[in-house]
């Protein structure tokens, strides 16, 4: 009897520690447009890397934070936060930054026209 109940035990604790890993991604509901740096470290955390930055001709600046899941996660996501001139200007899955479901980031062509 004893063996059965420390068997149930065990089996409830892996249970409740698999079911709080997947709530464990970023939570971006905690972000608002024109957040400063400061406040999205406060509302969700350090990031995991600076993805990309640039500084403009007019000395206007981008930078791209990635967030990673942690690796016990039933549904990871990655997310980027965009800042320009130090203000959130968009958040969301690297995807969502392209408008399709390829990569969002290509490789760079000087000879690229846009359009």
């Amino acid at each position: 009897m004893m063996r059965t109940a420390s068997g149930i035990l065990v089996g409830l604790v892996i249970a409740l520690s698999l079911s709080a890993c997947a709530s464990w991604n970023v939570d971006v509901s905690k972000l608002q447009l024109g957040m400063e740096p400061e406040a999205v470290r406060e509302a969700i955390g350090k990031p995991f890397t600076v993805r990309a930055s640039k500084i403009y001709k007019d000395q206007e600046y981008a930078e791209v934070w990635e967030y990673l899941p942690p690796a016990f996660t039933w549904t990871p996501k990655t997310y980027w936060v965009y800042f320009q001139n130090g203000k959130v200007v968009q958040w969301g899955e690297p995807g969502d930054f392209s408008g399709s479901t390829a990569a969002a980031v290509r490789e760079y062509n000087a000879n690229k026209s846009d359009r």
